[in-house]
């Protein structure tokens, strides 16, 4: 059996402030290391059309031309019409079509009534599920034993119980990173990049996120001496010097990332390797801060999202604004990149406080900004609050990127007057004399980049950043 697994080429839709970091599918590569240690007969293949820069057109023509028995596709919201694309055009081949991913998850049925040609859509945790349905296929059994799926027979669908959150997470097999085009990963801050995954589920309510959708909201972690052997087989078999730590809340149980920090030290990787992750700005400590710097660590990701305490506790944040300054403050202290995340355009917003929000920000002053758009990811609750508020203004999935136009109707503030603010903040903040200053000094003095990955990365910003 010849299995082909594959993304789509997301990011040619995706703004500049994410195109500077290309990391691997890490779900599919997990996928196809639980089927290819189960079933070690089949002939798989990992083709990352987003690392690839493969368009559907030139992704669709691999495909055909490896001939492959069955295909697993995952997609974010904003990728589904590329899958649907893909399954039309696949339609007249004899092949076994598969959905994982966020969308499926929070739609099974609607995305198989809206794309025919696909025949199975996993809801939730994939990797064993994808096994047990290529099992199923190797034993020419029956769909229905299968959990966490829906799928089509006869013309009609059918869906199976949901299956459980994965308990022991080190039960699965380091991802097949040996698949992967490892050489085109890239980062700012080094050359040698991949994906790390140490813990599962947040417990976080931000009415914004989907992450629930795959991952539950029920914490779980890898034992850390296991986490740190794959951070060292990386090393020495891959060649690999950055880890993008993809964990939404890495540092939940300070002493579970402390262990994983004490394992890099103690076995000298964090003269070889650097890092990121993100998390809650409630779940920093000095001590913390300062042992993820020694082990490696580069930069932290928070979310400020908003400038009000208000604001911070309709969006189910539990968070406030001195928490937000006294984390980026700490963070910044220890030599680490602080990475912000705001959003602005949700239901609510005005004029006035997106002007606090700026204001915030810029009194917060991390390092790196992402300024997103309030998005209604399928799955979270800011999309049912707009679906039942008549809210949404556009249903075309591919404008469902958080980066792009905003989709939100506002009673206050236009969708081209929020596009023109969002721009103006963005260069507010970074073409200041002071930002400038500071982010030179710190990169050369503290960080210690990948100059040449560096410069095409400030490249690509200042080339997009009128667009």
């Amino acid at each position: 059996m010849k299995i082909i697994f594959s993304n789509t080429f997301y990011q040619e839709r995706v703004e500049y402030t994410s195109l500077i970091t290309v990391i691997p599918p890490l779900d599919l590569a997990y996928c196809a290391a639980v089927v290819r240690t189960h079933i070690p007969e089949a002939s798989i293949v990992i083709l990352d059309a987003n690392a690839l820069r493969l368009n559907s057109e030139t992704q669709l023509k691999r495909i055909k031309d490896l001939d492959a028995d069955v295909l697993i596709l995952t997609a974010a919201t904003h990728s589904i019409n590329a899958v649907k694309y893909l399954c039309e055009a696949l339609q007249d081949k004899k092949i076994t079509i598969i959905l994982i991913g966020h969308h499926g998850s929070a739609f099974p049925e609607a995305t198989l009534r809206f794309i025919p040609g696909l025949d199975i859509v996993v809801f939730g945790e994939p990797e064993i599920t994808v096994f047990e349905i290529i099992k199923s296929f190797a034993e020419k059994k029956q769909l229905s034993s299968v959990k966490g799926i829906y799928y089509r027979l006869k013309g009609q669908i059918f869906n199976t119980e949901a299956r459980d959150l994965l308990k022991e997470l080190d039960s699965l097999p380091f991802p097949a990173r040996d698949l992967l085009p490892n050489s085109l990963y890239f980062s700012p801050y080094s050359s040698g990049v991949t994906a790390l995954q140490a813990t599962r589920g947040c417990p976080g309510q931000c009415i914004f996120c989907d992450s629930h959708l795959i991952n539950g909201r029920q914490y779980r972690a890898r034992n850390p001496s296991r986490v740190v052997d794959e951070i060292q087989e990386c090393v020495t078999k891959l060649g690999i010097k950055y880890f993008a730590i993809i964990d939404h809340t890495f540092t939940v149980k300070r002493e579970f990332v402390e262990e994983i920090c004490d394992g890099i030290i103690q076995r000298g990787l964090h003269r070889r390797i650097r890092w990121a992750s993100n998390t809650r700005v409630d779940m920093l400590n000095e001590r913390l801060v300062s042992l993820m710097k020694r082990a490696g660590c580069i930069q932290i990701g928070i979310g400020i999202e908003s400038g009000s305490n208000r604001k911070l506790a309709l969006l189910q944040k539990d968070i406030t604004e001195s928490q937000i300054k006294e984390a980026i403050q700490r963070i910044k202290r220890n030599g680490i990149v602080a990475m912000g995340y705001a959003i602005i355009g949700f239901p609510g917003d005005t004029k006035a406080s997106i002007e606090e929000t700026k204001e915030k920000i810029f009194d917060f002053n991390p390092h790196i900004l992402q300024l997103s758009f309030a998005t209604p990811l399928p799955g979270s609750a800011l999309y049912q609050d707009c679906l039942q508020s008549n809210r949404i203004l556009s249903d075309n999935w591919d404008d469902y990127v958080f980066l792009r136009k905003p989709i939100v109707l506002n009673d206050d503030i236009t969708s081209e007057e929020l596009s023109v603010l969002r721009k103006d903040i963005v260069k507010r903040f970074y073409f200041r004399i002071s930002k400038l200053s500071e982010l030179f000094y710190f990169f050369i003095t503290r960080i210690h980049p990948d100059y040449l990955n560096c410069f095409k990365s400030l490249l690509k910003v200042i080339s997009n950043i009128d667009k």
